[in-house]
C-alpha cells in the first residue's frame, strides 16, 4: 500500500533567523498508523506539527498529503480536508460561542444539508460527553472538557490524518484517562495519528516512535526499545512511564514494567 502522507528532507529556518527549527525529516504513513514523535521542550515537535499540517511552510523539502503539496497554496484546502490539528491549548482554536456551534463551525464549511449538520453535531456532542455543557462557553470548561471539545471538532471533520500535540498536558489523572481513552478508541478504530508528546507512557501503543532532539530526528523504533534505554531516554528530556522509573530505582533486573499492575506483579514473585 502506499504512504499517503510523506515529509521529504522537510527543513524549517524560522523568518528573520539561522535558527533551524526543524532538520531534513524523512517521513512516509500508511494509512492507519499510529505514530508518536516524542522530544523535550524545544526539540521541534510543534514546529513539525504545524509543518505535517500546513501551517508552516517548510524552507526546504516538501509536505504531500495524497500528492497534495503543503507548499502550494490553491492545494492547502484539500489538505485541510485531511489533515486535522488539535493544539496544545485548545482554547487557541475555539472561534464559537458555545460548544455546540464549536463543533458546528467546521462542518458548516462543507457542502452537506442541514440535517446532516445537526447529525454530525449530534454524533460529536454524544461520542465525546459534551452533551451536558452543549450551551456553554467554550472558554468556560474545564481543563479537560476543552481538551475533548478541541477533538470534537476535529473528529467531526472525519480527516484521514489526526494530529495531536501533548493532549494530556495539565490535566488531572482522571480527565487524562478518559482523553487517553478517547484516542485510543479513535487509533482502533483506524485512524491515522501522529501524537507529539514528552511522556513514552502515552505512546507505548505506537507503531513507531520517532525521538526528537534540537531539530532533528536522532532515533526511530518500536517504543518498547525506548524503555530498554532509560539513561538515554532521560538525556534526550523523555519522561519515562512512572512503574518504569520505580523498577529501575529498586533495581529490578526484569523485562521492564509500564504500569503499576506489572510493578507489582514482579514485587510479589
Amino acid at each position: 500500500m502506499a504512504p499517503f502522507f510523506v515529509l521529504d528532507q522537510v527543513s524549517y529556518c524560522y523568518p528573520g533567523s539561522y535558527k533551524t527549527g526543524v532538520y531534513q525529516i524523512n517521513l512516509q504513513l500508511q494509512p492507519g498508523t499510529f505514530l508518536a514523535v516524542l522530544g523535550a521542550n524545544g526539540s521541534g515537535k510543534s514546529t513539525l506539527a504545524r509543518l505535517c499540517c500546513g501551517l508552516l511552510k517548510p524552507t526546504a523539502g516538501q509536505v504531500l498529503v495524497e500528492g497534495y503539496s503543503t507548499a502550494n497554496d490553491e492545494e492547502l484546502k484539500y489538505i485541510y480536508r485531511r489533515v486535522g490539528m488539535v493544539f496544545q491549548h485548545p482554547d487557541n482554536q475555539f472561534v464559537a460561542g458555545t460548544v455546540e456551534r464549536e463543533i458546528a463551525f467546521g462542518v458548516e464549511n462543507r457542502t452537506l444539508s442541514s440535517a446532516a449538520i445537526r447529525r454530525t453535531v449530534d454524533e460529536g456532542l454524544v461520542r465525546f460527553g459534551l452533551e451536558a455543557v452543549k450551551n456553554a462557553s467554550p472558554h468556560t470548561l474545564s481543563g479537560g472538557e476543552k481538551r475533548l471539545l478541541s477533538l470534537a471538532d476535529i473528529w467531526v471533520l472525519k480527516p484521514k490524518l489526526i494530529l495531536v500535540d501533548e493532549p494530556l498536558a495539565m490535566l488531572d489523572p482522571g480527565a487524562k484517562k478518559r482523553i487517553a481513552r478517547l484516542l485510543a478508541d479513535l487509533r482502533h478504530s483506524g485512524q491515522s495519528m501522529i501524537w507529539f508528546t514528552h511522556g513514552l507512557a502515552e505512546a507505548l501503543t505506537a507503531d513507531r516512535v520517532l525521538v526528537m532532539v534540537d531539530g532533528r530526528v536522532v532515533w526511530s523504533g518500536p517504543p518498547a526499545d525506548l524503555l530498554t534505554m532509560p539513561e538515554q531516554a532521560r538525556a534526550w528530556g523523555i519522561t519515562l512511564p512512572a512503574a518504569t522509573e520505580a523498577a529501575y530505582q529498586l533495581g529490578l533486573k526484569v523485562p521492564p514494567v509500564t504500569n503499576l499492575d506489572e510493578l507489582v506483579s514482579v514485587l510479589w514473585r
